[in-house]
């Protein structure tokens, strides 16, 4: 409680609506001297333009006076009071990362702005969020986009409750932990200790928040774990640098590749913080950053199903 923050929130999208070419001209020029090469990224993505092009301030102005672009802001501006209460809950776990890890800068500015339903991208400072992600599953907006553009599963994902609980996991990712090409084993443990940060970020959540998972998916990838740990030995896995199998068992999808359709996708990250909790409990005096120092072997051979 005695942490304090300088985080704001800025609507992007807001500041282009309405704003005659003159104007998006401006906003455009301000925005790239407030938050920098975010925001350029994104703005350049959505394009399909390098903002140094001549034309870029009059595509930036057709591209905000779109009119699925306007429904998809229109669908966005219903989230108001959700979004309310995830900017405080995103604080509230910020605090709590700066009190474990106190030599890491949470981000000073949160940018929602369109991004055309990809992903959150973190900056030095900035973090940027497309809100169109949270619009909720069943809205109209989304049942009109043909499965063949946007799964059904990735609709079923566009839950606002998810908002801070995403954009702290990707902070934790890209600022805590580094990129690696390594084994199964070591990729599912790191999973685990990402999950695990994410957990202190948010300890009132439960485990299937954390996972992104429903209570009854959780449910039924806590009945699988004996079975799923018995696959990954029997067929040799865990040791394996297999590109296929790490994206079947860690990465988001309608379900995890190779097992049955009922248990959920990402059994690996699951696995992982399984491992890295039955490892936090024989060494309660850890702390988070001492945690992520632990080497792979050494969760693995205290796991117990």
């Amino acid at each position: 409680s005695d942490i304090t923050l300088n985080m704001r929130f800025h609507d992007i999208d807001s500041l282009f609506q309405n704003a005659d070419l003159a104007a998006t001209d401006s906003i455009h020029h301000h925005l790239i001297s407030k938050f920098g090469d975010i925001y350029l990224f994104e703005v350049e993505m959505n394009l399909q333009l390098s903002a140094s092009d001549s034309l870029f301030s009059f595509a930036l102005h057709n591209f905000y006076n779109n009119e699925y672009i306007q429904s998809i802001y229109a669908a966005i501006a219903e989230l108001k009071g959700d979004i309310s209460t995830q900017e405080l809950k995103t604080i509230e776990a910020f605090k709590r990362l700066k009190f474990h890890f106190p030599s890491y800068s949470p981000p000073t500015n949160i940018i929602y702005i369109n991004k055309l339903f990809s992903e959150i991208q973190v900056g030095d400072s900035v973090l940027s969020i497309g809100l169109e992600n949270y619009i909720g599953p069943s809205h109209d907006l989304l049942r009109n986009i043909p499965n063949d553009q946007l799964h059904q599963w990735q609709k079923d994902r566009m839950d606002p409750t998810f908002i801070a609980r995403d954009m702290v996991l990707k902070w934790i990712q890209v600022n805590l932990f580094e990129a690696m090409d390594e084994n199964l084993i070591k990729h599912i443990i790191q999973a685990g200790k990402i999950l695990y940060v994410l957990k202190a970020a948010f300890p009132l959540e439960s485990d299937a928040f954390i996972l992104r998972y429903s209570d009854e998916q959780f449910a039924v990838a806590a009945e699988n774990e004996q079975h799923f740990w018995n696959y990954l030995v029997k067929e040799n896995l865990l040791f394996q640098n297999n590109i296929r199998e790490k994206n079947n068992f860690l990465n988001e999808g309608p379900h995890t590749i190779g097992l049955p359709e009922k248990v959920p996708d990402r059994m690996g990250q699951f696995l992982g913080f399984q491992m890295v909790k039955n490892f936090v409990k024989k060494h309660k005096a850890l702390s988070l950053p001492e945690l992520l120092s632990i080497d792979y072997n050494e969760i693995l051979q205290a796991y117990e199903i």
